[in-house]
């Protein structure tokens, strides 16, 4: 029987879906299934891109074997009137074909290559105490040997993974209305982000240490470990995944997690396909419409030499940077002029930002298949961020004035609300700053699988460069009368007795030009190999990995006073007047003189530079900041993964041991006479991890991880360079005698898994950091002069620990057009250690949030793709010491809400509208507490309406 079904479905096209005798179906449902060869049942299906959505079960099963090129057959009465549930995602055909049948009452059964569906037999309940044990690992789990996690949408990945992982699926990343991977990442439970302009940082349950990799490939920039992902556009990744506990297999870095991009392969979709979009930007402070495309084709062919594929894509977007700002260094005490002592700040800032920044990308994706045993993939990325901003800022030196009063003080303190000041001198300044960061990766990589043995090469180059340049010109002039104050939470300042919109009140001051330029090359080679087996043991990892780094940085700088005999302000051509609206239409005295930004542009401002009597072309070199550093990471690793039935409830995991040895070199100069410095180190680390996976019932997961990681400093910590103010005395210093951070860490989380799809968690987690690295200040010695210097250190032992727990469902129980509807939701709660920062202050760790909730509604039906999420923050400590008397600055609470819709035109045009920020809501910094303001931000909202088109095979 088992040969004559297998002559019916060979006979079947395997496009089609073809129905068989009702009879016949029967008898195979009832037959047993061939027993497959001992090394043949060890060969892992390749995963195949699955896109089906939850429509009539007949044309579901129809596009099923189009997708995977496997036939299906079934009985017509069997799948009569059944809804087939949606599959999205890089799919077992297996694990995808389960997934569409759930919640049918049909299994199937694998036959000569092709399925066949029949009924799931119904027995009569037994007592659990008297079951038989579930058959172990019957679907296929997640291996990840290196490259990219091998899985289909992030709740089947989270629950099939054995370690804790979050993550974020094509459809996923296209429903938020985001441009960067920093806004799109804190869509993920237990990420938090703080994005501002250019830039961002991102951490994981409270941890800033956070490792990034492409494609499975360690993924850095300059100086810093991580990457700055604010400047990677969203579209040219396909998925994101979150690790939170480690395992030895991986690379280690992150005591935080690992982000995993993975970018487009040929070999995910099966025909060929092409999409483009196109959309406008609006940000609402500058009123510019910025263009935003993107695009990527790819096809794959069956040849003679096998199955080939090739993909390209490129994207091209420009966003504003733009804030409104009001902005106080320090608060100091200091004597009125009738002898009281008050708190009060030290300056005054209104600054307007306001520029661009454009992401381009390219990349490349081509993949081999010569036999099923072999696959080859080489993969390319350019990625260049350029900016071009203007801060336009009117500082007033409050502590250079007169203190006249009369003051208003908050309640029972000496802190200063509002005042009055004379004499004050103002500056008003203008820098342009435009450079550009540059990251181009180069990846091959090699997959044998053959019987229980699989191996994997995977070769890789980074090269990052970032260049930077930010002349400024500033003017001076006198406020004879100056007033303090708050309005509500808006500070302000008014100034009487002199127009500051009159180039006449100012007076050149003096010139700046800050030149930066860091590269970074790295290379690396990996192998990583697994040995299948029967039994307990299921798996055997073990591989190797070297890795070697450069970097460079230098920097030039050019200083000067405006010469006696220059032009006039009001004669040189380079000044206006400010912007005209800041914060709000009513906001006092949002204009006043100032250098031009088109003046300072590098292509123009080589007549400013002449008038300060410095040289057209470039800042002066200057090498005292300038240092180099070398750094070659060798380990290895081995890993056992297993599976063990207890007490009738199964059991998996792994658990391996890793092995990292690090060889460090710096050079540069130390002092500011230049001394030559050379430093040499070499450090290595075992680093063992468990997890431990309990089937509980089939929907219901326990997790328990322990392992130990590692953090390296980064370069920018490293540097041993030495920055000095002999005015003050004062000095800003690296460390290349920092340790790498390591963490004991220890997880556990239970996960539901309800039979209509979406899942319930909760998580505790909690890690005990040695080496924490803090700011210290302390006197020193430098070429015969006593200096207080603030340089990193590795502070003592910390901890960090909290709950997290999450959501995710889609609403198909709803009648009608409701069914659409899908509701997901997190919470994290961190709490850590606290320190004495040296001033008197007890500090959380930096970039920490207690509580983090985000929540998103979402729509999917018809085509109609829509969603609303709202991310928030509560207070976040920004940095242990912020002011001039050592107060810690904190970010307020922050939460921000974005909305998006997308409508299908026709079959292969859909329309799209998003606005980011839709709340605008404005934060606020301040050192300790509110009375002491650091900044006021307000960022730009911004709204985008575009379209996208499809190429290729409709599905």
């Amino acid at each position: 029987m088992t040969r004559l079904m297998g002559k019916l479905l060979g006979m079947t096209a395997l496009l089609t879906v073809p129905t068989v005798d009702i009879a016949a179906a029967r008898r195979a449902a009832q037959a047993s299934p061939q027993r497959a060869p001992k090394s043949a049942s060890r060969v892992r299906q390749l995963p195949r891109l699955l896109r089906i959505p939850a429509t009539d079960l007949v044309d579901a099963l129809r596009m099923f074997s189009r997708q995977t090129g496997r036939s299906v057959g079934f009985a017509p009465p069997l799948v009569r009137g059944k809804v087939a549930t949606a599959v999205a995602g890089r799919l077992d055909p297996d694990l995808g074909l389960a997934r569409l049948l759930a919640g049918t009452g049909l299994a199937f059964r694998v036959i000569d290559g092709g399925y066949v569906l029949a009924a799931v037999p119904v027995d009569r309940p037994r007592p659990v105490a008297s079951r038989p044990p579930a058959a172990h690992n019957d679907g296929v789990d997640i291996v990840v040997i290196g490259t990219r996690l091998d899985g289909g949408d992030p709740t089947d990945v989270k629950r099939r993974s054995l370690q804790s992982v979050s993550g974020l699926s094509d459809d996923d990343i296209r429903k938020v209305a985001d441009t960067s991977l920093a806004d799109v990442v804190r869509r993920i439970p237990g990420v938090q982000s703080s994005v501002r302009a250019a830039g961002a940082v991102i951490t994981i349950r409270g941890l800033s240490q956070t490792e990034y990799r492409l494609n499975g490939r360690n993924f850095t920039s300059t100086l810093s470990r991580g990457f700055d992902i604010a400047a990677l556009p969203s579209d040219i990744v396909a998925g994101i995944d979150v690790y939170k506990t480690p395992s030895a297999s991986q690379i280690e870095g992150g005591i935080g997690g690992v982000v995993d991009f993975h970018t487009r392969r040929p070999f995910d979709a099966a025909a060929a396909s092409a999409t483009a979009t196109v959309k406008g930007a609006y940000g609402d402070l500058d009123g510019q419409v910025r263009p935003y495309v993107s695009g990527h084709a790819g096809q794959r062919w069956t040849t003679d030499a096998g199955e080939i594929g090739l993909l390209i894509g490129a994207s091209h977007q420009a966003q504003d940077v733009a804030g409104d700002i009001f902005r106080i260094d320090t608060n100091a005490l200091r004597a009125m002029a009738s002898g009281q002592d008050i708190d009060a700040p030290a300056n005054a800032i209104k600054r307007y930002l306001r520029g661009t920044k454009t992401l381009d990308a390219g990349y490349a994706s081509a993949q081999w298949r010569p036999d099923p045993v072999i696959e080859i993939s080489g993969d390319l990325l350019y990625n260049r961020s350029t900016l071009d901003f203007t801060t336009t800022s009117l500082t007033a030196l409050l502590a250079d004035g007169v203190a006249s009063g009369p003051f208003d003080l908050y309640a029972d303190t000496r802190a200063v609300r509002g005042g009055r000041w004379t004499q004050v001198p103002l500056v008003s300044s203008t820098a342009r700053g435009q450079g550009y960061f540059e990251t181009r990766q180069y990846g091959l990589s090699g997959r044998y699988e053959r019987g229980p043995l699989s191996l994997l090469v995977n070769l890789a180059r980074t090269g990052t460069r970032f260049q930077y340049r930010a002349p400024t010109a500033t003017l001076r002039a006198a406020a004879p009368q100056l007033d303090y104050g708050v309005d509500g939470n808006l500070p302000y300042f008014t100034i009487s007795g002199v127009d500051q919109t009159r180039p006449e009140a100012w007076r050149f001051a003096t010139y700046s030009d800050l030149g930066i330029r860091d590269d970074n090359r790295e290379t690396n080679i990996r192998l990583d190999g697994v040995r299948a087996f029967d039994g307990p043991i299921k798996a055997l990892k073990f591989g190797g990995r070297s890795a070697g780094r450069y970097v460079d940085h230098r920097v030039g700088l050019s200083m000067a006073l405006a010469p006696a005999g220059i032009v006039p302000v009001e004669d040189s051509g380079v000044v206006g007047d400010g912007q005209g609206r800041l914060f709000t239409s009513g906001y006092p005295q949002a204009r006043w003189s100032a250098p031009a930004g088109g003046a300072l542009a590098i292509s123009r401002v080589a007549a400013l530079r002449s008038a300060f009597g410095l040289r057209p072309d470039a800042p002066e070199r200057d090498p005292e900041p300038d240092y180099q550093a070398r750094e070659m990471v060798t380990n290895g690793y081995v890993e056992a993964t297993f599976g063990v039935v207890a007490a009738g409830i199964p059991i998996d995991g792994n658990a391996g041991l890793r092995y990292a040895a690090t060889h460090l070199s710096i050079s540069g100069p130390s002092t500011a006479s230049g001394t030559a410095f050379e430093f040499d180190r070499h450090y290595d680390h075992w680093l063992p991890s468990i997890n431990v996976r309990a089937d509980l019932d089939r929907q219901l997961y326990l997790r328990l991880a322990w392992s130990r990681q590692i953090t390296r400093p980064s370069f920018t910590l490293l540097s041993p360079t030495v920055t000095l103010d002999f005015v003050n005395a004062i000095g800003d210093a690296g460390n290349p005698r920092l340790s790498a951070l390591s963490a004991w860490q220890y997880d556990a989380a239970l996960e539901w898994y309800p039979v209509r799809g979406g899942n319930l968690y909760a998580a505790a987690f909690y890690k005990q950091v040695q080496g924490f690295i803090r700011t210290r200040t302390a006197a020193e010695r430098i070429d015969g002069r006593t200096f207080l210097i603030s340089r990193p250190v590795n502070a003592d032992a910390g901890w960090i620990g909290g709950v997290e727990a999450g959501f995710a469902q889609q609403l198909r129980f709803l009648p009608g057009p409701l069914a659409g509807l899908g509701l997901q939701g997190s919470y994290t709660f961190i709490d850590s250690f606290t320190q004495d920062n040296g001033a008197g202050f007890s500090v959380p760790l930096e970039q920490m949030s207690r509580h983090n909730h985000a929540v998103a509604l979402t729509y999917d039906r018809a085509g109609v793709s829509a969603g609303v999420t709202w991310v928030w923050r509560s207070r976040i400590a920004q940095l242990s010491s912020g002011d001039a008397v050592g107060r810690p600055l904190f970010r307020n609470p922050y939460g921000q809400c974005d909305a998006t819709i997308t409508i299908p035109v026709t079959a292969r045009i859909d329309l799209t509208t998003s606005v980011l920020n839709v709340l605008q809501r404005r934060t606020r910094e301040y050192f300790q507490d509110h009375r002491f303001i650091n900044q006021t931000f307000d960022e730009s909202r911004r709204f985008f309406v575009g379209a996208s088109v499809r190429l290729g095979k409709r599905r």
